[in-house]
């Protein structure tokens, strides 16, 4: 009898740290969104493409109005072999208190960017988004990618959609071949069958006919009716995340 006393506790110590190990080897990450974007690939420079500036307004007072025509805009197309969308979460192990930043990503990522000519603001006569397959969302552990899928209902919600429908603080000024520019990107989120008004902060930089940006946006699960997963038992996620999406775009 005193041996089974003995080892009913010894046994759930020992399952106990045979959990935080397997948590702290095998599932345990700790990742960050990137803080810059991506160099541009040379492979999808085309040196003799050229973007053309948007026509002077030569009347007093007129402004530019809506630009409908192709030749009034310009179309970038995200290349998806080379682009991405992560997310990035806190995992707690519930018994010890240690935190962690846990990850996965998917290069299913397709979209469309209609601007007008000078590049200064979206063309909305035009729909610009992106579409994300979140079936293929991966990251280093199964038992992770398992409880994500599940809830998300990936079954009944494959894809995440966002739509734009305007730029903000943006300096007109600073948009030059190879220069940074950072501003914010308006619009509609679909996540999880829910749709909010979302606003991404952007930085981007343009060589020749190819950008490269990374787009932030943070997020509660509550606002899209989703239940942080759960790992195990012993591992709890926060109630919040950032996504990330990682664009390299060809001017079309």
């Amino acid at each position: 009898m005193k041996k089974l006393l003995i080892a009913a506790p010894l046994t759930l110590v020992i399952l106990a740290v045979a959990g935080i190990a397997a948590w702290w080897f095998v599932i345990r990450s700790d990742a960050s969104p990137l803080d810059d974007p991506l160099p541009i690939p040379t492979s999808l420079l085309n040196t003799s493409a050229t973007v053309t500036p948007a026509p002077a307004v030569t009347e007093p007072g007129a402004t530019a109005g809506p630009t409908t025509a192709a030749g009034d805009r310009q179309t970038w197309a995200i290349v998806s072999g080379q682009s991405e969308a992560d997310y990035y979460v806190g995992e707690t192990l519930a018994s010890i208190g240690v935190p962690s930043t846990a990850s996965g990503k998917t290069s299913d990522i397709t979209g469309t960017f209609f601007l007008n000519a000078d590049g200064t603001a979206l063309d909305t006569s035009k729909t610009s988004q992106f579409v994300v397959d979140v079936t293929t969302l991966a990251s280093n552990e199964s038992r992770r990618d398992n409880r994500v899928q599940q809830a998300l209902e990936t079954s009944k919600f494959p894809t995440a959609t966002f739509t734009a429908t305007s730029i903000s603080g943006l300096d007109t000024s600073s948009i030059t071949d190879g220069a940074t520019v950072t501003f914010d990107l308006n619009g509609t989120f679909e996540l999880h069958g829910v749709t909010k008004d979302v606003t991404w902060t952007v930085e981007a930089k343009r060589e020749q006919n190819v950008i490269s940006a990374i787009a932030n946006l943070d997020f509660l699960f509550a606002d899209y009716d989703i239940s942080p997963p759960q790992i195990g038992g012993f591992v709890s996620v926060q109630d919040h995340g950032t996504l990330q999406a990682v664009i390299i775009a060809q001017l079309q």
